[in-house]
């Protein structure tokens, strides 16, 4: 739920504020950058990896940048303070840049297949039943 600060920027010109939404992706499609100035953030952010997904240019913060398998510069951009966001979302919106190293650094580092391919050895390991062992007796 968008505060209300937030949804007082909905008054501007070109802004469009939506709160929740079923499927983020067809707001990215037309997303000219995504945004992620998180201050607290837990785990690896999904949004910030559906973005990269979308080849779309990423502008985060640390937080939100953290523990995803990326390179800040090439990858995404990464904002230290909100003049720093302000300075990045702005140059993104001037040029017309590729995200498509961002969307390769998804596809190397998180591809379901890929990635699972890597634990099916484990579950077959799993699988083997032990052999019986012998108990002390009482």
């Amino acid at each position: 739920h968008p505060t209300e600060a937030v949804l007082e920027l909905a008054r501007q010109p070109g802004v469009v504020v939506t709160g929740s939404v079923p499927d983020v992706r067809p707001w990215l499609a037309h997303a000219a950058c995504a945004v992620a100035p998180l201050r607290i953030a837990r785990g690896v952010q999904n949004k910030v990896l559906e973005a990269m997904a979308m080849a779309r240019p990423v502008v985060a913060s640390a937080q939100a940048a953290e523990g995803i398998r990326a390179e800040a510069g090439r990858d995404f951009t990464l904002a230290l303070g909100e003049a720093d966001f302000a300075h990045a979302v702005v140059a993104q919106l001037q040029v017309v840049s590729s995200a498509a190293p961002a969307r390769d650094c998804i596809l190397a580092h998180y591809d379901w297949a890929r990635n699972l391919s890597t634990i099916d050895p484990l579950f077959e390991q799993a699988a083997v039943v032990p052999p019986i062992l012998e108990t002390c007796p009482a």
